[in-house]
């Protein structure tokens, strides 16, 4: 196969963010002596330029379309294995704003101190170019590839700090992840047997041209490459490892994986799903559907019973998938990745709020956070817009209008038994952030404590902020995306 200018176009922001990994790796390892804060800027800029890169490249290229790695079909358009196109443009603009947002919240001071800062960045930038890649994927033999390099990366940092609690959870992790992977490959042989190819246009061509025999064994097959994601993005009945691993990481790791890491399996899953194993009309979309109404009551049925600020955010972000499943079921992309933009900005200012209370309160329990209004009214504010925003409550209205739209896309389907398990759960995720938002306002117990915020830190909580009040009053920005 020729490489052509066209694939290096398509896969640009990938090489380039697989190249900065490399030198943030090289600049930690021939730095001498010198100082420890000097270095860790040095490969934060590093992280910094690379997903600056991504950006740029997004920004002026959002309309065009780029086909990479192409071979001509026996009928039919060309089979290309990765394609940047507006849908994978607006993927990418969130899987990057997560990423930097990550990288920033892991400044001098603020990244824990038994972390080494080199491997650190190498594996952020590395998890970060599998999931731009998996984003732009349209053959099922990249989707896999691109899904590891997500997610081996992602265990390693949640063991970086080398205690107990973090090498149990990056044990469950790679655990569940080997078994997700065995699964979807199976599914992905089925599929492969039946259809006689791997690239995701075709394959969604024959499926309706299958005799029923081979359609029965096509749906099985797209089934357990949908179990294979369900573990990744901790869909219920398959998420009983992300507590454990959210709470024995760090808090900056822990971000990373409820920003970047999940966002990157709901984006491989919408790809395959608008492109591929499930079009319009397939069964496998009642599956998600189904999925999605489990999901989100049981995550925010248990996170009612959360003490620990990390653990309430983790099953939080297993309620968050749900509704985000519940647009996809349907196929509706752009609610999909408008959802998905609101609830990365969200998050990252959320886990902003809670690294910085932590490294004062390391217990990290909900009674941390009681009458931070009054000693740190900043911090605390910022924090009650991005629980109101989850909520959907005003003001945060960029949460309301993105649940609005899930709830418009599930209606227009006539999937009425999901709009109602949505209303419902809507109902048990006010309870959920509400109790978080009233310990904001009780009366300390004992003498309320002062937080010392690094500049970066200010700066990741305030440009969340700052985004999610732009989301609030323009919503039309989140739903532009994929103009």
């Amino acid at each position: 196969m020729t490489i052509t200018w066209t694939d290096w176009q398509a896969v640009a922001v990938p090489l380039v963010l697989a190249l900065g990994a490399v030198a943030a790796l090289l600049v930690d390892g021939f730095w001498g002596a010198g100082g420890k804060r000097l270095r860790h800027l040095s490969i934060s800029l590093v992280s910094t330029g690379a997903i600056g890169f991504g950006l740029a490249f997004v920004l002026t290229q959002r309309n065009a379309y780029r086909a990479g790695f192409c071979r001509p079909a026996v009928e039919g358009p060309a089979e290309c294995s990765l394609i940047f196109e507006p849908l994978t443009a607006g993927l990418w603009a969130v899987l990057l704003i997560g990423g930097l947002g990550v990288v920033w919240l892991s400044a001098y001071q603020l990244l824990d101190r038994d972390i080494p800062v080199g491997e650190y960045h190498f594996l952020l930038l590395s998890a970060l170019t599998g999931a731009t890649v998996l984003a732009g994927a349209r053959d099922l033999g990249t989707v896999v590839i691109a899904l590891e390099v997500v997610s081996l990366p992602s265990f390693a940092m949640v063991a970086l700090r080398r205690d107990r609690r973090g090498s149990e959870g990056a044990l469950k992790a790679f655990l569940v992840s080997v078994l997700s992977t065995a699964v979807m490959l199976f599914g992905i042989s089925y599929l492969y047997g039946v259809t006689g190819t791997l690239y995701l246009q075709t394959l969604a061509a024959r499926l309706p041209g299958l005799d029923p025999d081979l359609r029965r064994v096509a749906f099985a097959a797209g089934l357990f490459v949908l179990v294979g994601f369900g573990f990744k993005i901790a869909a219920v009945p398959f998420h009983g490892w992300l507590p454990d691993t959210y709470a024995g990481a760090p808090v900056e790791v822990a971000a990373f994986l409820a920003v970047v890491s999940k966002s990157a399996g709901v984006a491989g899953l919408l790809v395959l799903v608008t492109y591929g194993v499930a079009p319009s009309g397939s069964d496998l979309r009642i599956v998600i559907a189904i999925l999605a109404a489990v999901t989100m009551t049981v995550g925010n049925i248990a996170a009612l019973r959360q003490v620990e600020a990390v653990r309430l955010l983790a099953w939080s972000s297993i309620g968050q998938v749900g509704f985000l499943l519940a647009p996809l079921a349907v196929g509706d992309a752009q609610v999909v990745v408008a959802y998905l933009a609101a609830y990365v900005v969200v998050t990252l200012g959320a886990f902003g709020a809670v690294a910085v209370v932590q490294r004062h309160r390391p217990a990290g329990v909900l009674a941390d956070y009681r009458g931070m209004v009054r000693s740190e009214p900043g911090l605390a504010v910022a924090l009650v817009f991005f629980l109101v925003v989850l909520a959907g409550l005003p003001p945060g209205l960029a949460g309301l209008f993105t649940k609005l739209a899930a709830f418009q896309s599930v209606i227009d389907a006539d999937l009425l038994w999901l709009a109602v398990v949505m209303a419902l759960n809507v109902m048990i995720g006010l309870a959920v952030y509400l109790r978080w938002i009233a310990e904001l306002f009780r009366l300390p117990a004992d003498n309320p404590f002062s937080v010392n915020i690094e500049n970066s830190a200010v700066t990741v909580i305030t440009t969340c902020t700052a985004v999610a009040v732009v989301f609030s009053i323009l919503p039309a920005t989140l739903f532009a995306l994929l103009n």
